[in-house]
């Protein structure tokens, strides 16, 4: 493993892509607090438009679009084990180009809906498209699959062993291949190194499981965007 870090290094000043699940059907926030009393229910609408008057515009967007799109997985409970963590430290995945989070994303969702049994109709889930910004000087191990094939692997032996080493010694994080797609992944330790996160757009991921197909639709279009042939598996 030692020869692998090696690598270069480079400077990332830009935008990058992280797209997460989203609940895009509208709720009632005040559903619990007035029990389907149309009366109560304006009075509580009221009473928020009242307190936002107050708050600089895009202050609660702001703060939304942090906590979900950056800051969720440094949080103690979310810490998950994945490609880069063992379960012990947070990581933040983004990516370098928007067909590659698309693909990440949709190939767990097809192994995580592919496990359950005895699903026979189209499963539809929504996500959120982010543009985040990242600044760090990060290890690049991107085009080094060739060589270490684990990078790309589904033995998360290696790879944890390089998250777990690069975490405890304080990098920011890595630049790394996709296991999924011909593109480069973005694996984030330390979230002080990403900022204005925003919202692009919204997805919905349709995978039939009886005939193994997928469709993947922007909100704000219907040409399907991506295959599965067109994933890594």
């Amino acid at each position: 493993m030692d020869e692998l870090f090696d690598a270069k290094t480079k400077n990332i000043k830009q935008n990058v892509y992280r797209n997460i699940t989203s609940i895009q059907v509208s709720e009632d926030l005040f559903s619990d607090l007035t029990d389907g009393d149309k009366k109560l229910h304006q009075i509580a609408q009221d009473a928020e438009m009242k307190v936002k008057e107050h708050i600089p515009p895009g202050i609660i967007n702001r703060g939304f679009h942090y906590s979900t799109s950056i800051e969720y997985p440094f949080k103690k409970d979310n810490w998950m084990e994945s490609r880069y963590s063992d379960a012990s430290f947070p990581v933040w995945y983004g990516c370098i180009e928007e067909q590659t989070t698309i693909s990440e994303t949709l190939y767990h969702m097809i192994q995580k809906e592919g496990a359950i049994e005895g699903i026979d109709e189209i499963i539809i889930r929504h996500r959120a498209m982010y543009q985040t910004h990242c600044q760090a000087v990060l290890i690049d191990l991107a085009g080094k699959e060739n060589d270490y094939p684990k990078l790309i692997s589904d033995d998360y032996s290696l790879t944890q062993q390089i998250g777990k080493r690069v975490h405890h010694e304080g990098h920011p994080g890595l630049l790394v291949p996709s296991a999924r797609y011909s593109g480069t992944n973005v694996v984030i330790f330390r979230k002080e190194v990403l900022s204005n996160s925003k919202l692009i757009y919204y997805l919905a991921y349709q995978y039939d499981p009886r005939t193994q197909s997928v469709t993947v639709v922007r909100q704000d279009s219907v040409e399907q965007i991506l295959s599965l042939d067109d994933l890594r598996r």
